[in-house]
């Protein structure tokens, strides 16, 4: 029995010095990528911001494209599935999310038919994301030809490694119409928005040449986990001019200087020049960037922030985004928390002009540890829809106030500021 209890005791131990170890190394890097960037501020024309978008990205915009912007599971959901039903070469679907239930089990059956009708079908899950997923449905997949990767398994010799995540929303079909944003594959994101059990979100579908850059975020996934590079000419059609939308893609893996996330989201900040009105699910901004917010509202751009509220998802998220609170609220940053369900939306607008969509959360672990995926949107039609839906979530919502947050007590202010010291590993 002793035996057993000091082999126990050696599992804990090794597992608490690895956790420390992990959270040390994860924001040493987050706190690097942090100190490497510097957000001045960009100009006053949109040209100029343009020109700076490309340099952020690190990708052109691609003229010529058609966008869909969908609100929540009721208008997320179909037109995904319809893609699926209606493919007739190949499917590139990669996820963070994939849990269980209905929409899940809707989703594996819709995929394992389009593979028994001869479609190329190549599933990449996440690891950790899709951990929940009932191993069946993996197994019934692959029963009817699909290819199913998981990025990244856990391994005792690289856990480092492990804690690179991709947390990308990728669904290709025929390498011609593309779908990302935040929506993740499980039943909380059913409906729309309209109570605790139907979770608040924005997804887009695309068309036309921006569609490769899509592409090209999943092959970089997909060779993570096999090793196979997709060079047939059938993943990469010619593709067409659709619509008269620019787009910009943001296809981000963080290495040793600012991800293409961090700078695409410091070139909103800094580019904005009346209004930036941001939702935000995992709302936690390195100190560079509560400079950049606080300075954006200073010089009188009218900066919003939406992050959940009752129905958070992740309690020391919303701790660790607490402490960033009080600076921001005292420059004049208005941020409201969502009431009716859990806001789960990454969504970004500027001056009514650009609109950010995608899986990039404003936090260390997007910015510095995720492999993430986002579109810009060059179209005031689109921005102007979206600050609709915008203005109707802060309608549900309740802002933040300077008393509210100074009646915080001083056992729960130190607890918001240590999950903010591991905010990395959130």
């Amino acid at each position: 029995m002793t035996s057993l209890f000091l082999l126990l005791g050696a599992v804990i131990a090794t597992i608490v010095v690895a956790f420390i170890y992990i959270t040390l190394a994860a924001n040493a890097e987050a706190n690097h990528q942090d100190r490497v960037l510097n957000v001045p501020e960009i100009g006053t024309a949109l040209d100029e911001f343009l020109r700076a978008l490309h340099g952020a990205a690190g990708d052109s915009i691609s003229e010529g494209n058609a966008v869909d912007l969908y609100q929540n599971g009721d208008e997320i959901f179909p037109p995904m599935l319809a893609a699926i039903q209606a493919s007739r070469s190949n499917i590139h679907f990669s996820t963070y999310v994939y849990w269980a239930g209905t929409v899940p089990e809707t989703f594996a059956r819709a995929l394992s038919d389009a593979a028994r009708r001869g479609v190329a079908v190549r599933v990449v899950l996440d690891s950790e994301g899709a951990e929940p997923m009932p191993k069946r449905l993996v197994q019934q997949m692959r029963n009817a030809g699909c290819t199913v990767a998981w990025f990244r398994r856990l391994r005792w010799f690289d856990w480092m490694k492990y804690n690179h995540r991709t947390h990308r929303r990728l669904l290709i079909v025929d390498g011609n119409v593309a779908f990302t944003g935040g929506v993740g594959i499980a039943d909380e994101w059913t409906g729309h928005a309209q109570g605790p059990a139907h979770w608040r979100d924005t997804h887009v579908r695309l068309t036309g040449p921006i569609v490769a850059s899509l592409q090209g975020a999943f092959t970089d996934n997909w060779n993570q986990c096999t090793q196979e590079l997709l060079l047939h000419g059938r993943d990469y059609p010619k593709l067409q001019p659709t619509g008269d939308v620019p787009v910009c893609a943001v296809v981000s893996t963080p290495a040793n200087g600012a991800s293409e996330a961090q700078r695409v989201m410091a070139a909103f900040v800094a580019g904005s020049t009346r209004t930036l009105h941001v939702s935000n699910a995992y709302f936690v901004p390195p100190r560079s960037f509560i400079d950049a917010l606080c300075a954006a509202s200073e010089r009188g751009v009218d900066v919003k922030i939406l992050v959940p509220g009752p129905y958070h998802d992740k309690k020391f998220v919303q701790r660790a985004s607490r402490h960033t609170w009080p600076r921001l609220v005292r420059a004049g940053v208005r941020i409201h928390e969502y009431q009716p369900t859990m806001m789960h939306a990454k969504t970004v607008i500027a001056d009514e002009e650009l609109l950010l969509v995608g899986s990039i959360n404003f936090d260390p672990r997007s910015f510095s540890l995720n492999a993430e995926c986002g579109v810009v949107i060059i179209s005031r039609r689109h921005a102007m829809d979206a600050e609709k839906f915008y203005q109707a979530d802060i309608a549900r919502s309740r802002q933040v106030t300077l008393e509210q947050l100074a009646s915080v007590g001083i056992g729960n202010r130190l607890v918001d500021m240590l999950c903010y010291w591991v905010r990395a590993q959130l």
